[in-house]
């Protein structure tokens, strides 16, 4: 076999070794997720468990103002039981005692309606229209919380791709240089020192690009943590066109930006909201001061085995009638003529009975004893213990807490972003002034690489020039994209779309 055919032979191992191997490794995986700032912010919103759980709240919130509302309704209950006793126990129908095995049931249906206690159900359904308002508020706001941090993940890989390309160029020059060297060193222009000293920058070149190259691959793993993706998922980030920083492209003064933001920043909103929640839930405290007034009615009946086999039947009217009393008259000698001294005569008395009876079966009972009611009811507090004015006392400081907490809202949305737009002007700073060096220092390096290879300097001189334009760069790149990442938080306050 000759050597070309041997080349040709593990080109072609090498090919599908490596086609095979990268296939095992994807675990035949998709083609790489590509996406856009805008797309990747959407795509972790969704899947955002934070997210999902606070819009969780927000339907936990319509549910409870529902059930506010549902309070100005009347209830209204059903009730049954069956007791079976066995003993002395009283009859019902004749209020005389009795020894016997009972059975009975009792049945009722009632109805109530507050009609006035003190406005607190009517302020509760205000606040808690407020409420819920305000966890719509607080989904945006953890909406927010999830776009700030993609933006900085998804800036952070732009960050570490320049790194690694600035990191393998400087590789290759490293190499360039070193292969030059070699070649002097062989030729014995140069001492064997240069050469090692180039290979000790060569192995810190390399060292530079493995860190770059962790790096990115960590940034990467964080927007996909952010996304919910798994690591195995291919992603690759759409790379803007970026401007170069520039104070002209800022906005006109921090102020600005909180302007505008203050009418649109979620986490304020809510607070605000909040303290409207505070002022119906002192409005409820004090209403437990005043009178309630409740209306009640219900109807009942009841079942028992010890009723009398005939019951009035229900609905008939009474009729008067005449019956013994149980007790006697003796009639004294000579009263009445013909009637023997000492006879007993019966007492009689008159009393109104049923004019009808009927069979006491069950149905014909629970008839029979049906009762209705309907009742108004006035509860007037006079003294509970000072209960009602300590929940007033407490209900004033959640007030008051709410209220601070709108000024620390505020305070903390201007100092951010303050913060974040004096970042940014001293971003457009950095990068100019790296800019600059970074182009003296170019030159410098090509005036110490020809004075190098004329062997007028060593390779520690060469070393030296090399690793300042390396630093430089370094510099360069990070304030270009501290600029950026300033730019896109300011945009994100302002409510400015955030693709670039």
């Amino acid at each position: 076999m000759t050597t070309a055919i041997k080349t040709l032979a593990f080109a072609l191992f090498s090919v599908f070794f490596y086609a095979n191997s990268s296939h095992a490794q994807s675990g035949g995986s998709e083609e790489p997720l590509i996406l856009s700032l805008q797309e990747s912010i959407d795509r972790a919103i969704r899947n955002n468990i934070s997210v999902k759980q606070t819009e969780l709240q927000v339907v936990g919130s319509q549910v409870t103002l529902k059930q506010s509302k549902a309070e100005l309704l009347p209830s209204l209950n059903a009730n049954t039981g069956i007791s079976y006793s066995v003993g002395r126990t009283i009859n019902q129908f004749t209020n005389e005692y009795v020894d016997q095995p009972v059975r009975q049931q009792s049945m009722g249906l009632s109805t109530q309606l507050t009609l006035f206690n003190g406005l607190q159900r009517l302020n509760t359904i205000k606040q808690n229209k407020v409420n819920l308002e305000g966890s719509q508020y607080d989904l945006e706001a953890s909406k927010d919380a999830v776009t700030l941090n993609v933006i900085q993940a998804y800036t952070q890989i732009l960050f570490n791709i320049e790194l690694l390309e600035n990191a393998e160029f400087q590789l290759r020059t490293s190499s360039s240089q070193l292969q030059r060297t070699e070649k002097l060193v062989t030729a014995g222009s140069l001492p064997i020192a240069n050469q090692l000293e180039l290979e000790a920058q060569q192995a810190n070149n390399e060292l530079s690009v493995v860190n770059a190259e962790n790096d990115l691959e960590l940034a990467y793993l964080n927007l996909k943590q952010l996304l919910q993706l798994p690591e195995s998922q291919e992603i690759d980030i759409v790379i803007p066109d970026v401007e170069e920083p520039s104070e002209f492209t800022l906005p006109a003064s921090a102020a600005e930006v909180y302007e505008t933001a203050a009418q649109q920043w979620a986490n304020l909103q809510s607070a605000e909201l909040q303290v409207n929640s505070a002022r119906y839930g002192l409005a409820i405290a004090r209403g437990a001061y005043y009178p309630s007034l409740a209306l009640s009615a219900g109807i009942f009946s009841q079942y028992s085995s010890i009723a009398p086999d005939q019951i009035p039947r229900a609905g008939t009217e009474n009729v008067t009638t005449v019956i013994p009393t149980g007790d006697f008259l003796q009639v004294p000698d000579g009263l009445i003529p013909d009637l023997p001294a000492g006879t007993r005569i019966p007492v009689l008395t008159e009393t109104q009975i049923p004019s009808e009876f009927t069979d006491n079966t069950y149905l014909n009972q629970l008839d029979f004893n049906l009762r209705r009611f309907i009742s108004i009811d006035l509860s007037i507090p006079i003294f509970n213990n000072w209960r009602v004015r300590s929940n007033v006392a407490n209900a004033q400081l959640n007030l008051e807490s709410n209220r601070l907490e709108v000024i620390n809202q505020r305070n903390q949305l201007r100092q951010t972003i303050e913060q974040v737009y004096l970042d940014a002007k001293a971003a457009t700073k950095s990068f100019s002034a790296s800019e600059r060096q970074v182009s003296s220092l170019k030159e410098a390096f090509r005036n110490t690489e020809i004075r190098y290879q004329v062997g007028a300097i060593d390779a520690v001189e060469f070393n030296l020039s090399q690793n300042n334009l390396n630093i430089a760069e370094s510099d360069l790149i990070r304030a270009k994209y501290n600029y950026i990442f300033s730019i896109k938080v300011l945009d994100f306050y302002q409510g400015n779309p955030l693709d670039f």
